[in-house]
């Protein structure tokens, strides 16, 4: 019996063994990544857009440049940029101080379907076609089928508005889209060097509209609505910039725009979930940043900041 008992506890210990060790990788896994997970966290603040008033933009930037911070992050110069020049628009010249381009455009067809028009990064025409209706089996991605393009009319007279183009020519660029729809799934896009006639664009947009919806701050948009329905949207570039510097590790951001509208944030550095910043403390690195770049200093106390504790 003693023998039996002998035989039989060996495997039972070595099972037991086994299972202990399991538990135990398991253990050192999960809480080292629940200890990473702790360790990389990190808390921040997020400020309200704020309209300051008119500025002295590339003066702003100039002096933020001297006085050491770094302006490398998303920088939005107009010159040399890959957007749609605008041509002459009086009220547009009016509400961007003749400093903004276009960043895309959008005509629906319906809720669902839409041409957009953008520049690509060699300066070509891109000309693209979405249909969200158009549904695909995960893993198993489609063309869009002939049927699922607008009316040949409603494509023919909008490409040959919005890039200047005879009928002719309009039907040529919807029989490359076509084409071009066999070759790719789920949406289409094709290149062309025609340019983008702008004015013309945004004169049709503004008289088949019954109402528009204007946004100007940091991101500028006109959305154009006929009968409730929206028919076509706008996006704007300004310039823009964002200027940074560190304080006891903690990263803070103000992003400003050429119309006067600015927005300030604070990362503060990893480990940091919980913590938090005075508000006196960071409101005076903020105070001193815009006395610096050439800003109101009393702006700062207008904005109004949100504390996130952790980014998970």
């Amino acid at each position: 019996m003693d023998r039996i008992s002998r035989i039989t506890s060996k495997p039972v210990k070595i099972l037991i063994l086994l299972v202990l060790i399991s538990v135990g990788l398991i253990v050192l896994f999960y809480g080292g990544l629940f200890l990473i997970f702790i360790t990389s966290d990190q808390a921040s603040y997020h400020g309200n857009e704020l309209n300051i008033g008119p500025i002295d933009y590339d003066s702003v930037v100039i002096k933020a440049e001297k006085a050491g911070y770094d302006v490398s992050g998303p920088n939005i110069r107009l010159e040399n940029s890959n957007l749609i020049e605008p041509g002459h628009i009086e009220s547009l010249e009016k509400r961007f101080n003749g400093n903004y381009k276009v960043s895309g455009i959008v005509f629906y067809y319906n809720v669902d379907t839409y041409l957009d028009i953008s520049r690509d990064n060699n300066n070509r025409t891109i000309v693209s076609l979405i249909n969200l209706s158009h549904v695909d089996i995960p893993g198993n991605f489609t063309s869009l089928q002939p049927s699922e393009f607008p009316d040949d009319s409603w494509m023919i007279k909008l490409l040959g508005l919005s890039l200047g183009l005879d009928e002719n020519s309009s039907r040529e660029v919807l029989k490359r889209l076509k084409i071009e729809a066999a070759k790719q799934q789920l949406t289409v896009s094709m290149s062309t060097n025609e340019s983008v006639d702008f004015p013309t664009i945004y004169t049709y947009l503004n008289e088949s509209s019954t109402n528009t919806v204007i946004k100007t701050g940091i991101g500028n948009e006109e959305q154009f609505y006929k009968d409730g329905n929206e028919i076509g949207y706008v996006g704007f570039v300004i310039p823009e910039a964002i200027i940074s510097t560190s304080r006891n590790f903690n990263r803070y951001n103000l992003d400003v725009c050429s119309s006067g509208f600015i927005r300030a944030d604070i990362i503060m550095h990893i480990g940091s979930a919980g913590n938090k910043i005075p508000e006196k403390e960071y409101k005076s690195v903020f105070k001193e940043m815009f006395g610096i770049v050439g800003l109101p200093v009393e702006k700062v106390d207008e904005i109004n900041f949100d504390y996130t504790a952790s980014i998970w």
